[in-house]
C-alpha cells in the first residue's frame, strides 16, 4: 500500500510527542510498499515519516514544493501526495508546546472543523482532506 504521510512541522512538537511520532511512523512504515511525503523544510512529520521508513528498508517517494509560497508550491505539492497515495495519514498534536513562536489559530483546525481542544491546525489536514475528495482513504493521529 502507497501511504502518503503528512502532518505538522518539528516545532509543534515536544520531545515526548516527537518519540509518539516516530512511534506511529514506524508501525504505518511496517505496512507500506511505499511511504510518500513532502520535504518539508520546517522538519517534522514529512521528515521523520521518510526516516522511519528508510530505517524499516521501505522505499519512499518526496514531494518537494517548487516554491515555499502556496500557489505553484505547497498547495499542488500536497495534491500530488494525495494523488500518488492509496492511503493519507496526518500526524499532528493536540496543542502547541510551550514556548511555541509560530502562528497560532485560536479556533482550532479550520480544515476539519473541530473545536481548538481537538487539535492544532495542520496542513496536513487540507491534504488530507483533498486524498478524502479523491475517493482515498485518511486518517487522523492527534498526539
Amino acid at each position: 500500500m502507497k501511504i502518503g504521510i503528512v502532518g505538522s512541522e518539528a516545532a509543534k512538537f515536544t520531545a515526548e510527542s516527537e518519540k509518539q511520532a516516530r512511534d506511529v511512523l514506524r508501525k504505518i512504515a511496517a505496512r507500506a510498499t511505499l511511504v510518500i511525503s513532502g520535504h518539508c523544510h520546517l522538519g517534522g512529520i514529512d521528515i521523520w515519516a521518510i526516516d522511519e521508513a528508510q530505517r524499516a528498508g521501505v522505499p519512499t517517494q518526496e514531494y518537494s514544493p517548487e516554491k515555499r509560497t502556496w500557489e505553484g508550491g505547497f498547495k499542488q505539492r500536497n495534491l500530488m501526495i494525495a494523488e500518488a497515495s492509496d492511503l493519507v495519514v496526518c500526524i499532528t498534536v493536540k496543542a502547541l508546546p510551550p514556548g511555541y513562536r509560530g502562528m497560532r489559530f485560536e479556533r482550532g483546525c479550520y480544515h476539519c472543523h473541530t473545536p481548538p481542544e481537538h487539535h492544532i491546525k495542520s496542513g496536513g489536514c487540507w491534504t488530507m482532506r483533498q486524498a478524502e475528495k479523491m475517493g482515498k482513504e485518511a486518517w487522523l493521529c492527534v498526539l
